[in-house]
């Protein structure tokens, strides 16, 4: 099966699904995990999004956070402070019914241009982690394709809820590596961010490889971080037409 055949290009359409399990990663976000009715699988390209409803909110698109091989669906939910956000990481209990509609969304992973497949470099900034995870696990589950390569910025260590997670892929897969970033200078020493760069992400980028040309990047996370992020990336000699954001790339 080529790399190509495994492209979802199907329309979207509506599921009916159950909340399976809930687990709060931070404060205010909320690891959400569900099962669609009668164990069926929504099909997908690793990257995309679907709008999530529950009975009295309306409904609001969150990027799907696991892999497309993967039985059941994860999610990562910040809260907003009101509506079905607010529900979602506050209310929201295991056995809750839930509405799905989708695949959505083009900025998702093209595992091959056609005749080869490029070393994949995942930026994100803070929640924009959720669909890059699961286009770096549907990559790091193809045995076959090259290095790929994470960028994970925020503010503080607290904020990089999946820290240890993307750690320990490392030590699975030799052809993975994780760079976490602090933008805040005021960290504190004693919670142990000396393993942790400081600065904006992407000058970490820059500072790390001396060309960019022959990869296909991805990025998620504020439109700040795109905006000010794509001109280092086109100065390492990255290619426009494999920069791929739903904030650069529509």
């Amino acid at each position: 099966m080529t790399n190509e055949s495994r492209q979802y290009t199907g329309k979207s359409r509506q599921y009916t699904g159950r909340v399976v399990g809930v687990h709060d990663v931070s404060p205010d976000t909320r690891k959400l995990t569900v099962e669609i009715d009668n164990k069926q699988r929504l099909p997908f390209n690793a990257g995309q999004y679907v709008h999530l409803a529950v009975e009295g909110f309306e409904h609001r698109p969150f990027s799907i956070a696991s892999a497309p091989h993967e039985p059941l669906l994860e999610f990562h939910v910040k809260s907003s402070g009101r509506g079905l956000s607010a529900h979602i990481t506050e209310a929201l209990q295991p056995g809750s019914p839930i509405l799905l509609e989708g695949p959505l969304g083009i900025s998702h992973w093209r595992p091959s241009d056609g005749t080869i497949t490029r070393p994949l470099l995942a930026i994100a900034g803070g929640l924009g982690i959720a669909p890059l995870k699961s286009i770096i696990e549907a990559c790091l589950h193809d045995r076959s394709h090259p290095p790929v390569h994470l960028y994970w910025g925020a503010r503080q260590r607290s904020q990089l809820y999946l820290d240890d997670y993307f750690r320990g892929l490392t030590r699975k897969y030799p052809r993975f590596s994780y760079i976490p970033v602090l933008s805040d200078d005021k960290n504190d020493p004693s919670q142990g961010t000396d393993s942790y760069r400081t600065g904006l992400l992407g000058h970490a980028v820059a500072e790390d490889f001396e060309t960019l040309s022959g990869m296909s990047i991805y990025m998620a996370g504020p439109a700040a971080m795109i905006d000010a992020t794509v001109p280092l990336l086109l100065h390492k000699d990255a290619e426009e037409d494999y920069i791929f954001s739903d904030g650069f790339k529509l």
